[in-house]
């Protein structure tokens, strides 16, 4: 068995600092996304577990597995939720406007997967450049006419590209900045490429929703960073640009939108979604160690709670499987040391999936096809971060008697009679 490379982090990749706060150790886990064929081949382990520079704040993994054993060859799809699409189109929208984007407009996207996103600028008339290091992935987006590069994105890609194209108007990363962990090299490149008056536009999942939303399985070890306004304004400070707007969005279990600018660029700061952000990031003692510590302690009382109540339902006789075989599942399922059988296999609607196993556990993934000849008395709902929408589209299931177990923020069961209550709830507005 080749074995996967793995570094302690010493210092902060945001602001250098190696005064760290460790608070929650989650055990040693396999890697998320490290679906397999084969339930004979021994799987690494890695140890999971979270600390907080008490400079910055930053929240971080301990340790760094090497970016290729990760990203080479990727199993994560772009989600085909119509939440997530109509999310990506109303971006396209805003900026779009923004920007007053056109046919001579570049956009470039960080990790950009399929090219989902960059899709939506298309059907605007941009042009358009994906960089993503997953050649599986990459190779899907240009079969779609996404014109996209296989690479990681770095400084020194940056200047090639800019000699290529030129300054880009708009370059997006959503939901990629946390899996990278030279933040300098990145912003550094971000500066090269940018045009004088653009938009660097990241999705992050925000570490505040993350806390009240007890959304632990947003941990692992593709998720190297957890961030807070005030983190990401330090670090862009760093390379004379500044954060301009953020916009939180009941995606991926809470997330922000945050649109930076150069220092020079013509666009004002917005006080009232900026400072006024921090500020309560602040009073909500996030910047203190207290605040993690207590997050530990509801963390392991929820993995408890979780583990008790599969173990419940199995008691009553009742067949389970899982609904999702999203990383943040995984997470789940490992880090709350579910007993080997518990799921009879689990449902998920990526073909790059289907067929394999789920890292740890061995549990089968078929499609949803395959799941419904063999119908459970229970799903495990490991993608809870699309609860409504799946509540909604599972309403026979929901008629016949089946019922669904949401792990967050609290493990409960679920009926036919959330979905009335469930109805019409779907929504992408933005909550300043």
């Amino acid at each position: 068995m080749q074995h996967t490379r793995v570094t302690p982090v010493r210092s902060c990749r945001v602001c250098g600092a190696d005064d760290w706060h460790t608070f929650l150790e989650l055990g040693r886990v396999p890697l998320a996304n490290s679906f397999v064929t084969d339930e004979s081949v021994p799987e690494e382990i890695f140890p999971l577990a979270l600390m907080s520079c008490r400079e910055c704040r930053l929240m971080s993994l301990t340790h760094v597995v090497d970016e290729h054993d990760l990203y080479d060859h990727y199993f994560y799809v772009s989600s085909p939720s119509r939440l997530i699409h109509r999310h990506m189109e109303g971006l396209a929208k805003h900026y779009r406007g923004a920007l007053d984007l056109g046919p001579e407009s570049l956009v470039v996207e960080i990790g950009s997967n399929n090219g989902d996103q960059l899709a939506k600028f298309q059907q605007h008339g941009c042009q358009v450049l994906g960089i993503d290091p997953a050649q599986n992935i990459t190779a899907q987006a240009r079969d779609r006419g996404v014109d996209t590069r296989t690479d990681f994105f770095t400084a020194e890609v940056a200047k090639t590209v800019r000699g290529d194209r030129g300054r880009a108007d708009l370059i997006m990363a959503r939901h990629v900045i946390a899996h990278i962990d030279d933040l300098h090299d990145l912003v550094a490149g971000v500066r090269e490429l940018l045009a004088p008056d653009g938009f660097f536009a990241l999705e992050v999942p925000y570490l505040v929703e993350l806390i009240n939303r007890r959304a632990f399985d947003t941990v692992y070890h593709e998720h190297l960073s957890y961030f807070l306004v005030g983190t990401l304004k330090r670090l862009f400070q760093e390379f004379d640009m500044r954060v301009v707007d953020v916009a939180e969005f009941d995606v991926h279990g809470g997330s922000i939108v945050v649109t930076v600018a150069h220092d020079s660029s013509r666009h004002p700061t917005n006080p009232d979604t900026v400072d006024a952000r921090i500020k309560a990031e602040e009073q909500a003692g996030l910047y203190r160690d207290d605040a993690y510590d207590g997050f530990a302690d509801i963390v392991d009382n929820l993995r408890a709670a979780l583990r008790a109540g599969m173990l419940d339902l199995r008691g009553e006789g009742l067949r389970m499987a899982g609904y999702g075989a999203s990383a943040k599942g995984v997470t789940l399922l490992t880090t709350s040391q579910v007993p080997p059988g518990s799921l009879e296999f689990c449902s998920d609607t990526t073909p790059e999936k289907q067929g394999t196993l789920i890292p740890g556990l061995g549990i089968p993934v078929v499609s949803p096809e395959q799941a419904r000849a063999q119908e459970p008395d229970v799903y495990v709902l490991l993608a809870w971060n699309y609860r409504d929408e799946i509540l909604a589209k599972e309403a026979d299931f929901l008629e016949r008697g089946g019922r669904f177990f949401v792990p967050i923020p609290q493990p409960r069961l679920v009926g036919a009679e959330e979905l009335a209550a469930s109805a019409g709830a779907v929504t992408t507005g933005a909550r300043r």
